[in-house]
């Protein structure tokens, strides 16, 4: 098939889903939940042995999704985010194990393309931070910016999502998670 019949099957594709896809789109109230893995690197605290490790993540949201302009999307949001306890390194033979959680918040803007829409993130998260360094516990509380891109996938209300995030929690080099996410819009 060259590329001029399969601009012209796409094109189609697209044209014909635009009825469905009007019929259910507008502004409104959306919750989900979505699980995926983290990373946490540290090159301070681990006695000049970089912590670089992955764990599990998860995170729970509700958001409101603004319909206004036709291929823009914008969309508000707050959850809760779990970086999971990435494991398996020791100090002296006692684990190091870290962990990260907190309530966040941002606003999502993109650009909608049919059912998929392809979106950044931007907003914080109010975290709480645990480092268990060779039985050694420390706490840390604050305010981090959250940033991201990801993509999701809408019909009928119900939706799937996939996105890297970002969270620049200072006494960390780098946090970040990669999620795939199921919502429900209202």
């Amino acid at each position: 098939m060259n590329h001029r019949k399969l601009i012209i099957l796409a094109s189609l594709v697209c044209a014909a889903s635009l009825p469905v896809v009007s019929a259910h789109a507008g502004s409104g109230v959306y919750v989900g939940a979505g699980a995926g893995e983290s990373n946490m690197q540290d090159s301070t605290a681990t006695g000049g042995v970089p912590f670089d490790k992955s764990g599990t993540a998860g995170k729970a949201f509700v958001g409101y999704y603004f319909d206004w302009i036709p291929l823009v999307r914008f969309a508000a949001e707050v959850g809760y985010r779990d970086l999971g306890k990435p494991t398996g390194m020791t100090v002296a033979g006692a684990p190091v194990e870290y962990q990260v959680s907190g309530f966040d918040y941002g606003v999502l803007a993109g650009l909608g393309l049919g059912p998929i829409d392809l979106f950044a993130r931007v907003g914080g998260m109010n975290y709480d931070l645990k480092k268990n360094i060779g039985g050694v516990n420390t706490k840390y509380t604050g305010n981090a910016p959250a940033y991201g891109a990801g993509v999701w996938f809408t019909v009928f209300g119900l939706g799937v999502r996939a996105e890297y995030d970002v969270i620049d929690i200072k006494q960390l080099d780098s946090a970040s998670m990669a999620t795939i996410s199921v919502f429900y819009k209202f």
